[in-house]
């Protein structure tokens, strides 16, 4: 018996996955990723000194940012939050991020992003401050500079 032309045959179950639109969605999620990524600069803007310097082992805990702007302001960078304090409040402040870490059984390590044309006696009394907190750890912050070439 010969089929009719108006007859179907069965076709098989495609049991690939589509990926298409998988791939069209991380596609979109990557662009508002590069857009937004940009727009995501926290802390206070510094002009840093350039020397070569190596990187921070950041595998344990983030340091806590203390920054003094060229006109002498002083900010605390902690936890995403970035707070406006004197030298005064600095210390008290300090020493309660210290409580609250070594309750978690952690020390903390402080950073001092000065600005360049900062005076040194300024730096200097910033860090003497941050010694009467009781901190143990505290670091300079320098901005980056491509290594020579050596021969």
């Amino acid at each position: 018996m010969k089929p009719s032309a108006y007859s179907r045959r069965p076709k098989q179950l495609n049991a690939n996955m589509n990926v298409v639109p998988y791939i069209d969605v991380m596609l979109v999620l990557l662009v508002i990723f590069m857009v937004a990524t940009p727009m995501m600069k926290t802390g206070v803007d510094v002009d840093l000194p350039q020397e070569q310097t190596q990187s921070l082992d950041t595998s344990t805990q983030m340091p806590v940012i203390v920054s003094l702007s060229k006109n002498g302001e002083l900010f605390i960078n902690y936890d995403t939050k970035n707070l406006a304090v004197t030298n005064d409040q600095l210390i008290g402040t300090l020493q309660q991020i210290q409580n609250s870490e070594q309750t978690k059984g952690n020390g903390i390590q402080v950073m001092v992003n000065a600005d360049q044309t900062n005076q040194y006696g300024d730096i200097m009394e910033l860090m003497a401050n941050i010694q009467q907190a009781g901190v143990q750890k505290v670091g300079l912050l320098t901005g980056n500079t491509p290594q020579p070439n050596k021969p």
